[in-house]
């Protein structure tokens, strides 16, 4: 398959059209899944690792789950039993949104292995020597976007007609867009054309879902020791490993039968029958990646109840291999079909920014225990490679766009927890995630809580939940507002533009482990 990359998810597409009379400016919304800057820092970034106790309670200076060492490996040390662990994860989605002036909602769900693996904690005369392996699933993908409506000033044919746009061929192959004049220098939207104003459009009825799914964890190995008296430290290597699936359904519809010519020869005889009914674009991304992920860590013992804790992961790079696939079928008022489709492949690197953790616990003061970290990342750090020459500059406007749209934050997360007894404990935490936009208003909110039952000697039963909520506006499609103002002279001027919903989303997932004593 023909290795393309899709301009539309590129700020570079740009570049593609250097040498064409035209002037260009951008002002798209930088939240937007189809970006490869979206992409790049959704996948390099680490969520909270997937056990119900490190869910709700911090590790960076507290043991509790076997997750644990994804906030700081030094935590590995305070563990003083061997054991493995087994968990399962629920994750489900409700989003509603706002489109052109009307609201739908949509909902969607999955389900997945969040954590299996071992510690070993070797018998020591002082102090302690633990080492430990397994998986950790620490992120989840999972949207949902459904939208109805009529749009009476873009329909994503002007995504198509873009200059460097990945649709063009196969939309002007179905008669989504065609020459713009006689000069056949330029392409329009279907819907813009055989008026007697440059741009006249009438508006068009819009529907569809995109759903966004996939998970990124991590298969890793750790060790932590008590290096000194009441100082651990600790270190890890994983593989990070995920998947990421996009799928979008896009129709639009004369509903009202405004374009209702004849000017489309649809049977090729060389006189125009009909005009268009609908228009259906089905395009997907297939996204997996792999990487290396190294971190180090130390906790402190201040005293028998207070511990400090810092952990330290390195900026490392992972490869993505991306599957990219498009269709558009085109629905004639004669009901002739015209279809045509795309495939291709692409393999790329992103540099992902390191994370610095740091953190403070507060143990057993009668059966309570407070575990807190806050977590800094730049994002604006992250990195994508193309290692394609061809693609240099795309490269160096794609890094500028991370540069300049993405910020560092500092992650925030506190949990408390109560033993009642041996069999029985209590489990609640609040995470707060800034937007890693500048100037973003997706700001996250995070409740968790979860209870830990002895179900039988040396075999403990963890259940927890965690909601997630916020809202955000993000691109539906982009698109090239044209000025028409040069014509005939003249191809037109364009502006890339962003069509948005703004969404309410919540979030829900529910863990469940079954952790067992080795010896």
């Amino acid at each position: 398959m023909q290795k393309i990359i899709k301009s539309l998810t590129i700020v570079g597409v740009l570049l593609l059209v250097t040498g064409l009379n035209t002037s260009i400016g951008q002002s798209t919304n930088s939240l937007n899944s189809l970006l490869y800057s979206n992409q790049a820092n959704m996948f390099s970034d680490q969520g909270i690792a997937m056990d119900p106790v490190t869910i709700v309670m911090p590790g960076t200076a507290y043991a509790g789950g076997f997750g644990s060492f994804l906030d700081n490996p030094a935590s590995a040390a305070l563990y003083n039993q061997s054991f493995g662990q087994f968990g399962l994860a629920y994750t489900t989605v409700d989003e509603s949104a706002q489109f052109v002036n009307s609201s739908q909602s949509l909902s969607d769900n999955q389900f997945n292995l969040s954590s299996a693996g071992f510690v070993y904690s070797f018998p020591t005369q002082q102090g302690s020597l633990v080492v430990g392996a397994g998986y950790n699933q620490h992120s989840v993908f999972n949207r949902a976007l459904g939208f109805r409506g009529r749009n009476e000033q873009t329909s994503i044919t002007d995504q198509f007609k873009s200059p460097g746009s990945t649709y063009a061929d196969i939309a002007f192959n179905t008669f989504a867009i065609d020459y713009g004049d006689e000069f056949e220098d330029w392409d329009e939207s279907i819907f813009r054309i055989g008026f007697p104003e440059w741009g006249d459009y009438l508006g068009i009825r819009q529907q569809g879902e995109i759903f966004e799914s996939g998970y990124g964890g991590e298969y890793s190995f750790f060790a932590a020791t008590e290096f000194q008296e009441d100082l651990m430290v600790g270190v890890s290597l994983g593989v990070l490993n995920g998947r990421y699936k996009y799928d979008r359904l896009f129709q639009e519809v004369d509903n009202f039968n405004d374009y209702n010519s004849d000017f489309i020869d649809t049977n090729d005889d060389g006189t125009g029958d009909s005009d268009i009914d609908n228009i259906l674009l089905q395009d997907q991304i297939r996204s997996n990646y792999t990487g290396l992920k190294l971190r180090a860590g130390a906790i402190y013992r201040l005293n028998e109840i207070l511990n400090i804790g810092a952990s330290y992961t390195m900026g490392t790079r992972m490869e993505v291999e991306e599957i990219f696939d498009a269709n558009i079928q085109t629905t004639f008022d004669n009901s002739v079909v015209f279809e045509d489709e795309l495939n291709s492949e692409f393999v790329y690197n992103i540099e992902m920014p390191s994370r610095t953790s740091i953190g403070f616990s507060l143990n057993d003061l009668n059966g309570i225990t407070i575990s807190t970290a806050a977590e800094y990342v730049n994002y604006a750090g992250t990195r994508v490679d193309f290692n394609d020459g061809n693609l240099f500059e795309d490269e160096i406007v794609e890094n500028e766009f991370i540069e300049n749209n993405f910020r560092s934050v500092w992650n925030l997360r506190g949990g408390v927890q109560y033993q009642i007894n041996d069999g029985l404990t209590l489990r609640g935490g609040y995470s707060y995630l800034p937007s890693k936009f500048e100037n973003g208003t997706d700001d996250r909110s995070i409740f968790s809580f979860g209870t830990g039952i002895a179900i039988s000697p040396g075999v403990q039963f963890e259940f927890a939940g965690q909601y997630k909520a916020w809202d955000e506006v993000s691109s539906v499609y982009d698109y090239a507002e044209y000025d028409y103002s040069a014509l005939p002279d003249e191809p037109p001027a364009f502006n890339f533009q962003s069509e948005n919903a703004s969404r309410n989303v919540d979030r829900w997932q529910v863990l469940a482990t079954v952790r067992f004593n080795l010896y």
